[in-house]
Order: structure tokens, then C-alpha cells, then sequence
């Protein structure tokens, strides 16, 4: 078995890794954000009384992402990864989406004009497994 694991971003950037869960009629997201030599800067997850759709989670838990990013008042290079490749695409490739999520999408980035660069990146779900935690944790946690 090939085990991917978490990598590093490039020296001056920030990574920033996003999950969302469904399930119970609530959505549960996580956010870990880390800077170039890998130390934890910040994150946080939650939860909403919706049973969203996968694609529509992943993004909640992408434009979730933004905002834990301003509040920690990140200025600089930023990597958003998500192991969800069709949410990668919409967001890499937005000029000809009319899609209700799409429409959510064009909204989330331009919130992404706070950095100095922003890329939104696929990742194996291996290299997500902090996010995805905290996001069945706050699902969880909410059933509780």
C-alpha cells in the first residue's frame, strides 16, 4: 500500500486543509491551517443543521476555510487543499459555471483577493485526515 502523507508548502506560503462530513441531517466541517515549517497557526470546525449535498459540503467547508484564514488575518500565499477533485475543478476552472454551487463558489472567491496568492489544490484523503477528524468530531459532538 502506497501511504501519501501531509507535505509541507513552499517556503512564505500557508497551507490550508478542509474537510466537510454529512450525515443525521447536519453537515460538520474542518479547517487546519499551517505555515511553511509545518506548525499549526490555527483551524476549528463546526457544524450546520443541514443534510447537504457532498459537493455543497465541500464547500461550506471551503468557504468556511476563508474565513478562519481572515480571522487569523493571513495576508500572504495560500494553498487551500481539499481531497474532493470535482470541487477543485469548479474552483480552478469557474468561467462558465451556472450551477446554483457555482454561483457560491464565485461569491467564496472573492474573498480570496484578502491574500497575496491563493490556489485551491487536490490532495489524497490521507493528507487530509486532521480536517476530516474535526469534522466527524463536530458531527458528532452536535448529535450528542
Amino acid at each position: 500500500l502506497d501511504r501519501k502523507k501531509w507535505d509541507k508548502p513552499p517556503k512564505n506560503c500557508i497551507k490550508i486543509n478542509f474537510d466537510a462530513s454529512t450525515g443525521n441531517n447536519r453537515t460538520g466541517y474542518g479547517v487546519i491551517v499551517r505555515d511553511d515549517n509545518g506548525f499549526v497557526l490555527g483551524g476549528g470546525g463546526g457544524f450546520k443543521d443541514a443534510q447537504l449535498s457532498v459537493e455543497e459540503a465541500e464547500w461550506y467547508a471551503f468557504d468556511e476555510s476563508i474565513k478562519i484564514a481572515c480571522l487569523l488575518n493571513i495576508k500572504g500565499n495560500v494553498i487551500f487543499e481539499s481531497e474532493n477533485a470535482g470541487l477543485v475543478n469548479k474552483i480552478n476552472g469557474q468561467k462558465r459555471d451556472l450551477t446554483i454551487i457555482g454561483s457560491w463558489i464565485k461569491d467564496s472567491l472573492k474573498a480570496l483577493a484578502n491574500f497575496r496568492s491563493a490556489t485551491c489544490v487536490w490532495t489524497n484523503w490521507q493528507c487530509n485526515s486532521v480536517a476530516d477528524y474535526i469534522c466527524k468530531k463536530m458531527c458528532a459532538d452536535a448529535c450528542n
